[in-house]
């Protein structure tokens, strides 16, 4: 007798669907949480600046962040990222990552890999996050400390890489690309090939949360950085694609076009909820109420923000190409409304660069 063969979908259909069907239900599929916003490096662009260095006693206890991990997960959330600050400075930090385990949620880690010591390699051992990405802000000592403004760091950033990928975990390294390591870019990018690792970059530079905009002095300009990123057909590769994908939705009287407060959300090491560690202005405390009560404002919040007639942006075709995101206009002008000339430049350029490749197998290698 034949036996009948059921056609399943692909992983990426599946997720696909998956993910369409999240976000048509509100689900908070994905998530993140800055446990504190201390950390052991002074980095000279970090949004964050000073200011959290004394507030350590406001910070969410341990019994709140499991509630609230309990929480989410019973909400539908599946992807969750555990950052920082540097996360690794909370002494209570294993039992937060083995809760969140334990609790079936694919965790991602952000650090800067300094802190790495033997009871947190045993921890990851035991339960492997899903990716722990490491920033990595130089190719060398002096390139690097001149960021983090920490002697001795690099070499302990280094060192921690080596431990983590000695135990098999799963590492990807990233950067921020600026005016202090632009000359060290490839070096950077080469490392992590030599190490057989993923890598990613940003130049996205903003201000910080006080209004201070002194970080934004550090930025190269946005033409460079996007030729830095066009040099692996890869990442051509990649926007090309995305561009493809979504010329169709382009047009929307929405503000929020990302799934900030539609299936993604963050928290801060105060309790806050918010549709985005930048969407700092739209919050709700978990101190006060449960996450559900929350999610559900926030969802009501950003769907009730809509773009002007008016707005530049709001029938741009490029928009999709310009890392387009209103929290980062407000941060960088003063109103969600008032685009980054930086981000613009940037998107330009891209398109300029996808327009003339004809053929995204041509990009891709494939013939």
């Amino acid at each position: 007798m034949e036996c009948t063969q059921t056609n399943f979908p692909s992983n990426k259909e599946y997720l696909t669907e998956f993910n369409k069907k999240s976000a048509q239900l509100r689900i908070p599929l994905t998530g993140g949480i800055d446990i504190t916003h201390r950390c052991n490096l002074r980095c000279v662009h970090c949004y964050l600046g000073d200011q959290p260095h004394n507030m350590m006693h406001n910070e969410m206890s341990t019994k709140k962040i499991l509630s609230v991990l309990d929480e989410i997960t019973d909400a539908g959330c599946l992807y969750f990222l555990i950052s920082g600050g540097e996360p690794l400075l909370r002494k209570d930090f294993p039992e937060i990552y083995r809760h969140a385990r334990n609790n079936g949620l694919l965790v991602t880690v952000f650090s800067n890999g300094t802190l790495v010591t033997d009871k947190i390699l045993e921890l990851f051992s035991d339960l492997p996050p899903r990716t722990i990405e490491i920033s990595l802000y130089g190719a060398t000592a002096s390139t690097y400390e001149r960021i983090t403004q920490v002697a001795g760091s690099y070499e302990k950033c280094i060192r921690g890489i080596s431990q983590l990928l000695d135990h098999k975990i799963n590492v990807r390294l990233k950067t921020i690309l600026m005016t202090l390591n632009s000359h060290e870019f490839f070096d950077i990018e080469n490392m992590a090939k030599e190490l057989g690792v993923k890598f990613r970059f940003d130049a996205g530079i903003f201000p910080r949360v006080n209004g201070d905009k002194s970080p934004l002095r550090l930025r190269v300009p946005p033409e460079d950085a996007v030729e830095k990123e066009c040099s692996d057909k890869d990442r051509v590769y990649s926007w090309k694609l995305f561009f493809e994908k979504t010329r169709g939705f382009l047009f929307s009287d929405k503000l929020y076009i990302c799934g900030a407060g539609i299936t993604f959300f963050h928290i801060d090491p105060y309790g806050n909820l918010q549709p985005c560690i930048m969407t700092s202005s739209i919050k709700y405390s978990l101190l006060n109420g449960s996450f559900l009560t929350g999610w559900r404002e926030i969802i009501s919040t950003i769907m009730d923000k809509k773009a002007e007639d008016s707005f530049q942006c709001s029938k741009c075709e490029k928009k999709y190409l310009c890392s387009f995101c209103p929290s980062f206009f407000k941060l960088e002008n003063g109103a969600e409304d008032n685009r980054s000339e930086y981000l613009c430049a940037m998107g330009n350029r891209r398109y300029d660069i996808i327009k003339n490749t004809h053929n995204i197998k041509e990009v891709s290698g494939e013939i």
